[in-house]
């Protein structure tokens, strides 16, 4: 008796994985099993900063941490946990400065897509 592999359809592979948008690593989705070392760099558009701005659900009243650094071009801002981390893997040797989310968002800072992920798989399994 043979075994016939299965074949992955496209719509399963977009299901199951997702791109970094930094360095075109794959990596299952809603997980925290990837780390890129572009985190502190950018390659969205000014349009695509704004969009991702704008569609943030969450309160602009809510703390938020991002990377205190004087040079480099980091935009993202991150969600915390219940002891004021990030979400995500976030590995940096620069302190954290924390503000709100719209203090952020006026800085020209987008939500970190992984923290947002993470904060969306907690509140739905609670």
């Amino acid at each position: 008796m043979t075994h016939t592999p299965t074949s992955i359809t496209p719509d399963e592979i977009e299901d199951t994985f997702e791109r970094c948008p930094h360095c075109g690593t794959y990596a299952v989705q809603i997980t925290d099993s990837h780390y890129c070392d572009s985190r502190f760099t950018s390659n969205l558009t000014d349009a695509e900063r704004h969009q991702r701005i704008a569609a943030d659900p969450y309160p602009a009243d809510e703390t938020v941490a991002i990377v205190d650094q004087q040079a480099g071009d980091a935009f993202a801002y991150h969600e915390l946990d219940e002891d004021n981390e990030p979400l995500c893997t976030l590995h940096t040797d620069s302190p954290l400065e924390y503000c709100t989310r719209a203090a952020a968002q006026d800085d020209q800072y987008a939500p970190c897509q992984l923290c947002q992920r993470l904060r969306q798989k907690r509140e739905a399994e609670q």
